[in-house]
């Protein structure tokens, strides 16, 4: 046969001290609840600076003012694209000395296009054969 045993497990009781007691930060929990954040707010505070501080250096507006704009009758020459030209054919009749790829990729740049697709009646610049 077996037996069962049956027992009550009891809790300690707190005494009233140390539940009175107050709560003690140490030096180095001073540090972690002050320290880091402050810590933190300064980087990003400098980092904000720095940012406000480069963001006005570069801005477009301030490009604008140390530039003098260029003369493009200097560089290039404007031409009407007609029926059933393309980039490359434009670039051949432009200046035959040349590399074709290099004279296209000079027209590109002038005209800040984003496709080698161009439409009849659309203005270029050319550059200007030197």
């Amino acid at each position: 046969m077996s037996a069962l045993v049956i027992s009550t497990v009891s809790r300690p009781v707190l005494s009233t001290a140390t539940a009175t007691q107050s709560l003690r930060l140490t030096r180095r929990g001073r540090m972690v609840l002050l320290g880091i954040p402050a810590l933190v707010l300064s980087a990003v505070l400098l980092l904000s600076v720095f940012a406000l501080f480069m963001g006005a250096l570069a801005s477009p507006a301030n490009a604008a003012t140390k530039y003098s704009p260029i003369d493009m009758a200097d560089y290039a020459s404007k031409v009407t694209v007609l029926q059933g030209e393309s980039l490359w054919s434009i670039a051949a009749a432009s200046d035959s000395s040349r590399d074709v790829r290099e004279v296209v990729g000079e027209i590109v740049a002038l005209n800040e296009l984003t496709t080698n697709v161009v439409q009849a009646g659309q203005q270029l610049f050319v550059p200007i054969h030197k």
